[in-house]
């Protein structure tokens, strides 16, 4: 499957105010380093303790902890265990969300968005539009994508705000890569310089990174 979901609920009875943060923060640390086992390329904090942690207001405590990892394996050790708290596990192939960011990165605006509603439509999910959110940043707005409405409200959370708890080199470059528009035809021209698919891109990328001119020239 090229993406997988596993709510892992506790069996524990949490505690109330700032020691139910605390064990929820715990939990972060104790299932991270769970992940990391798994080789993946990132692991990502978000929703509602996201915004916590970054310092948003919220209304109330955090329910849950909202997490996205990006490999290509099956922490299938992880989902049966208890961390103390209830935990939403995304986990995205790699190839899935580097297409989701080459759409983001090539495809006219209109094509893209459609790719990311249809999930909506036909399966009844928006892990296409979060994930799409998290690179893209607080801008995703301007590349077409919507607050949902909540009870006829419009709902203002910011749905771009996470922490990187593994893997912070690699998110970056995919979201380097998603956020830098360049559209079908500069899409033509990065095919023959080599610099199309992600992975190329990046290499060419760190190679600029260190000093070399000839890379630097193709970004």
């Amino acid at each position: 499957m090229a993406y997988n979901y596993f709510s892992i609920q506790s069996g524990t009875a949490e505690s109330e105010g700032s020691s139910r943060l605390e064990s929820k923060q715990h939990a972060l640390v104790q299932l991270t380093n769970d992940l990391t086992a798994y080789h993946p390329n990132a692991v990502l904090l978000f929703g509602s303790m996201a915004r916590y942690l970054a310092g948003y207001s919220l209304d109330a405590v955090p329910g849950d902890v909202d997490i996205l990892m990006v490999g290509n394996s099956v922490p299938f050790a992880v989902v049966s265990k208890d961390y103390g708290c209830d935990i939403e596990l995304h986990i995205f192939k790699n190839e899935v969300i580097i297409n989701i960011a080459k759409s983001l990165r090539y495809d006219a605006k209109p094509i893209a968005l459609s790719k990311l509603y249809s999930k909506v439509v036909l399966k009844n999910h928006s892990r296409d539009i979060i994930a799409a959110c998290l690179l893209l940043g607080p801008e995703y707005n301007d590349f077409g994508i919507e607050q949902i409405e909540v009870d006829s409200l419009i709902d203002r959370r910011d749905y771009s705000a996470h922490k990187i708890l593994y893997g912070e080199k690699w998110w970056w470059y995919l979201s380097e890569y998603a956020r830098e528009r360049r559209g079908a035809l500069k899409g033509f021209s990065d095919k023959i310089v080599g610099r199309y698919e992600f992975e190329d891109w990046k290499q060419v990328k760190i190679a600029c990174e260190k000093g070399d001119d000839i890379a630097c020239s193709k970004i």
